[in-house]
């Protein structure tokens, strides 16, 4: 891209240059034309004013000769004509070297040569008018006559006459140049065209052309990692459904909570790790938004403390917790962004304690969370002002510096809250995250009254099997197909009073079975979409087909229990 900036650059000032030389030496010629005009103006006009002084000479000088009246007046008039007409001759024949500065070869022949020797005549005509003026000698009185100054003047004329020629010629050659520097301008653009600007026209559209593949390759780089992300965090959550389930449900006696404890630790970093893949891919695209939902804050806390007790104690550390009361309220929040948050601070302090202790504090004050995650590790090599979202100006040191915190910091900055890093006072690490709460008040939601019939539309087996125990635990009687095919003539056929529906399925999938029953059907059933589909083209799709509520996969009985009292209450069915 550069190159290409120099080279334009380079065309671009060879140009101008051109350009400006031009038309520099069209601007020197104009004035070199004008100055001509002005000097062979001046000369012309002397000629033409010697004609008049020729007659003023013979006018004055026959007054004199014929009459002695009022001798003063035309003695003075002579004497002023005379000076001028002697000094606009000499200058006239002015000498430049051994040649007549202003005469051509044809006035010097008009001058000096026979029969006109204008020069001779002009000479012996103010010697005569000269004689007469200061009484020197006899007078030629036929050089002073009317028809020798009439002969005069018809060569002075001729002289006239070849001046403006001379100037005619002048004019004209400049008139010829100035059309050659039009023509040469003509042609030093036409160059220019085709040597300069097309080239550069080309070479910019095959570098923009380059560019654009780039661009192409690089958004088809994007949105192939965006299907590779969607398609394999669908793929993992739909097993991780069943071990999430399975987990919770599994009764068993003291000695093996640990266990327990660990397999839903593991579960839940899984599904952990597969809610920060797609940040940093909505991160990457812009396309993040908070979801706020009005759900208890202490629970929201309580889950992911709980769920790093046995990493603390594999460690041999102590995670100690101090939550005030105030933390025991509703509000409106995206708690499982900040439960994302709380999981990177308290994972990283685990990671970086050998010994001693991680303790989490958390108070509610003026509307504001504050939270505190500190611990007796390493701590801080350098002072931590702001994370870098730039991978590669990310250093080692305390808790890495890497993608999970930096996602964690883009959260709580989009959530309008700060997070700072300083190190203990004795060892080991503080970070303190302050976050602007909304509280409400909690609603006693209305409870779904009226025995529900639902469509289960599932292809997968585990995933029928654990929805439908939720809906059998609730209380909820269902029928279940395995594409959109199926569920479409169930439909048809039946008056559900809600459909739950998986969207990747064989034959016809959730979107098509979704469209078909809105558009074609005419039904206005609630569908609740369960799916593994997280992608954000995908959820705005579905519900422009018409779906009411979406659950991700793995779900909850509680998710689900909300999902369906949202419907109801919505579609006024219970």
């Amino acid at each position: 891209m550069f190159k290409i900036i120099a080279n334009l650059r380079q065309r671009y000032r060879w140009a101008l240059i051109a350009i400006a030389l031009l038309i520099s030496g069209s601007a020197l010629l104009l004035q070199y034309g004008f100055s001509v005009q002005k000097y062979d103006a001046k000369i012309i006009n002397m000629a033409g004013k010697q004609r008049m002084l020729s007659q003023k000479i013979a006018w004055h000088s026959n007054a004199l000769l014929s009459s002695r009246i009022d001798v003063a007046t035309h003695t003075f008039s002579l004497e002023q004509s005379l000076s001028q007409f002697k000094t606009a001759h000499a200058v006239l024949l002015t000498k430049q070297g051994d040649s007549y500065r202003y005469l051509t070869p044809e006035l010097v022949k008009l001058y000096f040569s026979e029969p006109a020797n204008l020069d001779n005549e002009v000479n012996e005509f103010i010697t005569q008018a000269s004689w007469l003026l200061y009484q020197k000698g006899e007078i030629d009185t036929q050089v002073l006559s009317v028809a020798h100054v009439e002969n005069l003047l018809v060569k002075l004329d001729r002289a006239v006459t070849l001046f403006e020629q001379h100037a005619l010629k002048k004019v004209n050659r400049v008139s010829n140049l100035e059309l050659l520097c039009w023509l040469l301008a003509m042609v030093l653009l036409l160059i220019e065209l085709r040597f300069v600007f097309m080239p550069m026209e080309k070479e910019v559209e095959r570098t923009l052309v380059a560019l654009q593949k780039q661009k192409d390759f690089v958004a088809q780089m994007s949105q192939n990692k965006e299907h590779f992300i969607a398609r394999a965090s669908h793929e993992f959550r739909t097993p991780l459904q069943g071990l999430i389930t399975s987990i919770d449900e599994l009764t068993i006696n003291a000695d093996q909570q640990n266990i327990k404890t660990q397999a839903s630790y593991c579960a839940l970093r899984l599904l952990s790790m597969l809610d920060e893949l797609q940040d940093l891919q909505a991160l990457s695209t812009g396309k993040w938004a908070p979801i706020l939902k009005n759900e208890n804050l202490l629970e929201s806390i309580n889950k992911v403390v709980l769920a790093y007790e046995y990493a603390a104690q594999q460690k041999g550390l102590k995670l100690i917790t101090h939550f005030d009361d105030s933390l025991n309220c509703f509000c409106k929040l995206d708690h499982q962004r900040l439960q994302h948050v709380l999981t990177e601070l308290i994972s990283n302090a685990i990671k970086f304690t050998q010994k001693g202790k991680v303790e989490v504090t958390a108070h509610m004050q003026s509307s504001q969370l504050h939270l505190t995650v500190s611990d007796s590790g390493c701590g801080f090599a350098n002072e931590i002002t702001e994370l870098e979202f730039d991978s590669f100006k990310q250093t080692n040191h305390f808790q890495g510096l890497r993608t999970g915190l930096t996602r964690a910091q883009y959260v709580v900055k989009a959530l309008h809250g700060t997070l700072a890093f300083k190190n203990n006072a004795m060892h080991g690490a503080h970070v303190t995250l302050n976050l602007p709460i909304e509280i409400t008040n909690k609603q006693t939601e209305k409870g779904v009254e009226k025995k529900l019939f639902c469509l289960v539309v599932e292809d997968n087996e585990l995933n029928t099997l654990l929805l439908t125990r939720i809906l059998a635990t609730l209380g909820v009687d269902y029928e279940c197909v395995v594409n959109g095919l199926e569920a479409c003539e169930k439909v048809s056929k039946t008056d559900y009073d809600v459909v739950f529906m998986d969207l990747n399925m064989p034959i016809m999938d959730g979107f098509e079975a979704t469209k078909k029953i809105r558009k074609e059907l005419n039904k206005t059933m609630p569908i609740i979409v369960v799916t593994a589909n997280t992608s954000a083209e995908d959820m705005d799709l579905i519900y422009e087909y018409g779906a009411s509520e979406h659950i991700h996969k793995p779900i909850s009985k509680q998710a689900v229990a909300d999902a369906l009292v949202n419907v109801c209450i919505a579609n006024e069915i219970n």
